[in-house]
């Protein structure tokens, strides 16, 4: 039999785990730094096609991207589990699902970090190091 103090530190260890699993598995990965520096380089091989270097759509690709720099654009929603919804999934008839080109969903809470830095600064995540 345990004590109440051992359940407690017990029931503490398990609700913790609990979280992370269910932080991760979403790609909600901590607005670091070192994230965004990430999502930076996924942006650049995967997203700049259509999204532009900058984020602002404007490439003659495709006429009707989204411009990530004005999240109240969003057709398909800008909190972070709409951002991840489209990101994996797709988003219209424009986007494609890109899920399977990342080996894990914590590479796409990266991207999802580095495109809401695109934001002006006032709607922007605050960012720890």
């Amino acid at each position: 039999m345990i004590g109440q103090a051992q359940a407690r530190v017990l029931a503490l260890g398990m609700l913790l785990t609990a979280t992370s699993v269910a932080f991760a598995s979403e790609g909600n990965v901590p607005n670091t730094t070192a994230s965004i520096d990430a999502g930076r380089a996924l942006f650049a091989n995967m997203c700049t096609a259509c999204h532009g270097a900058n984020g602002k759509a404007q490439v003659d690709v495709v006429s009707d991207a989204t411009d990530l720099t004005e999240p109240l654009l969003y057709r398909n929603g800008s909190t972070d589990a709409d951002i991840f919804k489209s990101i994996q999934k797709g988003a219209g008839t424009g986007m494609p699902a890109f899920g399977a080109a990342f080996k894990s969903e914590a590479e796409i809470g990266n991207l999802r970090n580095f495109i809401k830095s695109l934001w002006p600064a006032a709607q922007r995540p605050p960012v720890t190091k």
